[in-house]
């Protein structure tokens, strides 16, 4: 993710080199623990590029929030679909990559460049209509309970 968030420096010279000869087609965010059982604690995209046609200036790519794959730890275990929700979830993503769909929460479409961040987060709007009076509380209650436990 550091490589698709870079607007300056070696990393992002990398971005502008890879615009001039290759097509970003789509950047997939991935769930922050996927590497769980590794030592390794990365937040992972995937990047799409077609090889050896340069990025066209006004090309809209395609971001997918895939941060929810269902998929639950467990001790001994790891990453585990013990939810079974991996088939149903993994035919949504693949859906609306191929199909290149907008859905509010999970992709967009976006135009950009080698100075703008390559990740869904940047341009997802946060629908706000969804959010309880719950939610707040239960909000409220995790940072009380976080700032307890670290003080």
């Amino acid at each position: 993710m550091q490589s698709a968030l870079a607007q300056n420096g070696k990393v992002f010279e990398l971005k502008q080199k890879l615009l001039e000869k290759h097509t970003l087609e789509a950047v997939l965010s991935m769930p922050n623990e996927l590497f769980f059982n590794s030592k390794v604690g990365v937040v992972s995209c995937v990047m799409i590029f077609t090889a050896h046609k340069p990025h066209p200036k006004n090309k809209k790519t395609f971001f997918g929030y895939y941060k929810d794959d269902g998929f639950v730890k467990r001790k001994g275990k790891g990453r585990i679909d013990a939810l079974l929700a991996w088939e149903k979830t993994k035919e949504r993503w693949v859906t609306n990559y191929i199909n290149r769909q907008e859905e509010v929460g999970l992709s967009l479409k976006h135009i950009v460049s080698a100075k703008d961040e390559w990740c869904a987060e940047a341009y997802m709007e946060t629908d706000y209509s969804i959010l309880t009076r719950q939610d707040l509380i239960d909000e409220v209650k995790k940072y009380a309970a976080f700032k307890v436990l670290n003080s």
